[in-house]
């Protein structure tokens, strides 16, 4: 499902992590400052700070450390400032990190087996004070109920509760980053509880039963006080991997800074995952140029408004990360930023918003997150849409991907076999359905095992003008197979050799034997194709685009596209399309930008407009009127049997298109 529509979806995270040593704490803070600032940004929505990862707490508190240089209620001052003018205000409150009760209370600490002090970012306790500090790197404390550390937590959380009469939420922050600790209680914990102290399983398990029960208590405090109250908790609540903690959070925010963590296409795949959760979701960026936290960093508006259009693009709610500055008084220009983006994301809303996605491509997700950011990207670049396959539900799309390291249980396979028995049609990559030296589905071939060698190469039995004709060369390696009733599309070659020091030859790599035997390396039985190489993998790590058109090659024998189809847009080209029922209508949104690469960060710059992209629609309704969402100007379409066709005469950045029926 899209967000729902009474979510806020243009919201700002406001850090605060200010040092002890710093004087004059919101010395020139004003709520009209304050104000100014949320009106500049179009808020509907802030999220204000009551403790940070030094410690400290801004608002007086009888259970922790006020920041010594503050002198009245700042946590208080920011909450009723944003709710004298409509905005909502939820508190965050750090919990992973806090350097002044690690120093005070070094048995808070989050400890390793070998007995080390976890900490993040590289920070060695050992180096002398006046010695440079790595960024981000902080001690890392332990959040697991029964321990002395989430009493205090637990206590601040109370505090914060009692103290304000309206509270819309919570964010705790720095929740999940580890999957075992070996404090002391944490080993008289799984100690009293059955658990072995040299299970690296028995300890992961103690580790999940008893941080949940820390999200579990924090939550019920919160409830006692204020029962419609949000809380997420970060740094693992929006993880796609650690799904056992998700039904403790209200909605999801993705924490992704495009310029320091992944790029821009690593928000289309969880945006996919988190939209079958059934709750509000919304990505997290920051004004900044790199990382959290920067002052004095600043992206262009132009790529802020990118980026919130793509959030948009896959339903989800925005969040603008931005650091106040110690003094208190908020940074204009950011807001400026800020609300460029947003009065634009309020303008296109109603297109993005409130409707289910017509995609009729499922992705059953790898456990590797690798492989699925590669199967992504391979189809985002190529504007075919998807959903991800949620509970087994594969009978949701006429096609469904099972990438290479996916791990299918038995009900799962069960329900596969009777997907593609009902006529479902899959597409096999790698080891994803072999279990026990057997593929689980008849395939027309009889598996014979894993590579042998360190490298091999792919050839297609057919000329194509989108891929070499001659064997090209896979870094990883496929699995082998035998044919038995499959039809074959392209084959495996293997090379004489593994490269080692007693056999090389060569720069790099070994070439193929060309009298060797060869295996099937796309082959398709019945509604079945079987890619035996790992592509998504190689694409996502080698970037070939060969990779990626051999992949399309084994995908288009069964998947024949969706609803929606678009040329012309380039492989940077984004497009999504929703059911809007209640509305009688359908919605385009489509971006263009190309990321490039400036030292060290991947950035915006120039957004140029993309003229003339082509359209076909094929819905089962009769399209009466089709127009841009923004503006209402009209867009003229053909009708060619059950399609339409229509083209888009220029896109500049994004584009709403409404076909209404």
């Amino acid at each position: 499902m899209n967000i729902n529509d009474k979510f806020p979806t243009r919201q700002t995270h406001l850090d605060f992590h200010t040092s002890p040593d710093i004087e004059g704490i919101g010395s020139r803070f004003s709520k009209e400052n304050f104000q100014k600032a949320l009106k500049l940004g179009n808020l509907d929505s802030i999220t204000i700070f009551a403790k940070c990862h030094h410690g400290v707490c801004y608002y007086p508190t009888k259970v922790g450390t006020m920041h010594p240089h503050l002198d009245f209620d700042l946590t208080g001052a920011m909450l009723d400032a944003a709710h004298e003018i409509g905005v909502r205000a939820p508190i965050y409150i750090t919990a992973g990190w806090s350097h002044a009760d690690a120093l005070k209370h070094p048995e808070w600490r989050s400890v390793s087996k070998d007995g080390r002090f976890m900490t993040v970012g590289g920070l060695d306790d050992s180096k002398a004070l006046d010695q440079p500090r790595n960024h981000c790197c902080w001690h890392t404390l332990c959040l697991n109920d029964g321990g002395a550390y989430a009493e205090h937590i637990y206590e601040i959380t109370e505090e914060v509760c009692r103290r304000y009469d309206k509270i819309d939420g919570l964010f705790f922050d720095i929740c999940i980053v580890n999957d075992v600790c070996y404090c002391e209680s944490c080993k008289k914990g799984m100690l009293d509880m059955g658990f072995s102290l040299s299970s690296d399983r028995d300890a992961r398990e103690y580790f999940i039963i008893k941080r949940r029960a820390f999200m579990e208590k924090c939550t019920a405090i919160l409830k006692k006080y204020h029962p419609d109250a949000t809380i997420f908790f970060n740094s693992g609540g929006a993880h796609q991997y650690k799904t056992r903690y998700h039904s403790l959070q209200t909605h999801f925010e993705m924490e992704d800074l495009p310029t320091a963590w992944g790029g821009y296409d690593k928000l289309p795949v969880r945006a996919k995952f988190f939209a079958n959760s059934g709750k509000a979701y919304l990505g997290m960026t920051g004004k900044f140029h790199l990382a959290w936290g920067e002052f004095g960093g600043f992206k262009t508006k132009e790529a802020l408004k990118y980026e919130v259009a793509t959030m948009a693009l896959y339903g989800a709610g925005a969040s603008i990360g931005d650091h106040m500055h110690p003094d208190g008084e908020m940074e204009m220009q950011t807001y400026e930023n800020i609300g460029y983006a947003y009065d634009y994301l309020e303008k296109i809303s109603p297109f993005c918003y409130g409707g289910e996605p017509v995609v009729n491509l499922g992705l059953y997700c790898s456990m590797k997150s690798d492989v699925n950011s590669g199967v992504s990207n391979i189809l985002l670049q190529n504007q075919i849409d998807f959903g991800i396959v949620a509970d087994n539900n594969f009978s949701d799309f006429d096609t469904v991907i099972i990438p290479e390291g996916s791990l299918l249980d038995e009900a799962a396979a069960s329900a596969l076999r009777s997907y593609v028995e009902q006529g479902g049609k899959v597409v096999a990559v790698a080891d994803s359905l072999v279990k026990d030296g057997k593929f689980i589905l008849d395939m027309g071939l009889e598996y014979v095992g894993a590579a042998k060698y360190d490298c091999d190469y792919i050839v297609s039995l057919k000329k194509e003008e989108n891929i070499p004709n001659a064997p090209m060369l896979c870094n990883l390696p496929g699995h082998r197979a035998e044919v038995c009733g499959a039809e074959v599309f392209a084959e495996l070659l293997t090379p004489y050799f593994s490269r080692t020091n007693g056999h090389f030859c060569g720069h790099k790599n070994t070439p193929h034997d060309k009298n060797a035997k060869r295996y099937p390396a796309i082959a398709k039985y019945k509604n079945v194709v079987y890619l035996s190489h790992p592509l998504a993998s190689e694409y996502n790590t080698y970037g070939s685009l060969y990779h990626r058109e051999y992949f399309l090659k084994a995908l288009k024998l069964v998947y024949f596209g969706g609803a929606l189809k678009v040329s012309g847009l380039g492989s940077q080209g984004r497009c999504t399309m929703i059911s809007q029922p209640d509305k009688k209508r359908y919605c385009i949104n489509m971006t263009y930008a190309v990321p490039v690469k400036r030292g060290v960060a991947e950035i915006i710059e120039d957004i140029m407009p993309v003229y003339n992209v082509k359209v076909s629609l094929n819905v089962k309704e009769n399209v009466k009127r089709l127009y841009y969402g923004v503006t209402g100007e009209k867009i003229e379409f053909e009708k060619q049997g059950d399609e339409i066709h229509f083209t888009v005469a220029e896109l500049n950045c994004h584009t709403s298109i409404v076909a209404e029926y």
